[in-house]
């Protein structure tokens, strides 16, 4: 439990960020106001375990991120040290407000940890969402949306993880940088064009498993192996330039399903070193 109860602090401290001059507020707020952003990794217990120790030995010092909502405020950065607080029976802790704009971004660049490409692809089409609830008719190529979402092919691999969590995004991500880039639509009707994206690379994912699966019958099966069918199905694995996404996937599907039924083709493609 906490060792004293904070005094309530109603008076909220304005300041300006020292680079950009932007406006944020300093608070403290009652730990029941405040909730995780949905969309943010699953926490680990040593990493708050480690944090309810410092705290016990130093306090709590470092403020939470957060962005005021209706209901109270959602945590941009710090959920680990919002974990170890409640542990703890701490009933207010000290925030940082930002306004939404700069959540979006914070949302994306936090590197408190490497993500890996599904935990990406998750964050990517969540603030994709926020911005399609938001303001619908906002250009997917507009500054803004770039600014915020790291690669918008982890949109893609989003809506695919949806349907089918064990699908190898990391597989496809060579192919996708060269052919899924941000489009000049509306959020609107872009959601639709990456929806039939997403369907696309699970329909060349489903064969690639069926083709890996019969490779590992015929004894040849290794580490490597979803990544060497998708080079020998990529017709333009040796171009730089950016590729119109049907027609690439196209010519990919058609080939994966001539190695559906002579997978031994596959095992001929030699391994580069850009999977």
């Amino acid at each position: 439990m906490a060792r004293k109860k904070t005094k309530k602090l109603e008076k909220e401290l304005n300041f300006n960020d020292p680079y950009l001059n932007q406006d944020l507020k300093f608070k403290i707020v009652p730990i029941e106001d405040l909730t995780i952003v949905k969309h943010q990794r699953k926490p680990s217990s040593y990493h708050v375990k480690h944090l309810v120790s410092s705290i016990e030995r130093v306090g709590f010092l470092v403020p939470l991120i957060v962005t005021e909502k209706k209901d109270g405020f959602m945590i941009i950065d710090g959920q680990h040290r919002f974990l170890a607080a409640k542990e703890l029976g701490i009933r207010e802790v000290p925030v940082i407000v930002v306004p939404e704009k700069i959540a979006q971004l914070m949302m994306n660049l936090n590197i408190e940890k490497e993500l890996n490409i599904r935990e990406k692809s998750y964050v990517a089409l969540n603030i994709y969402r926020q911005y399609l609830e938001n303001n619908p008719d906002i250009l997917e190529s507009d500054p803004e949306i770039i600014d915020s979402i790291e690669q918008v092919y982890y949109v893609t691999l989003g809506l695919g993880y949806e349907k089918q969590e064990k699908l190898s995004g990391s597989a496809f991500e060579s192919v996708l940088k060269k052919c899924d880039l941000f489009l000049d639509e509306k959020l609107s009707s872009a959601i639709k064009i990456r929806e039939k994206r997403a369907e696309k690379v699970l329909f060349a994912y489903n064969l690639v498993k069926e083709i890996s699966q019969k490779i590992k019958e015929l004894g040849k099966w290794h580490p490597y192996v979803y990544h060497q069918i998708i080079s020998y199905a990529n017709p333009y694995k040796r171009k730089r330039l950016p590729t119109e996404f049907d027609n690439l996937f196209d010519s990919i599907i058609e080939n994966l399903q001539n190695a559906v039924k002579n997978p031994e083709i596959v095992l001929k493609e030699e391994l580069t070193e850009e999977f």
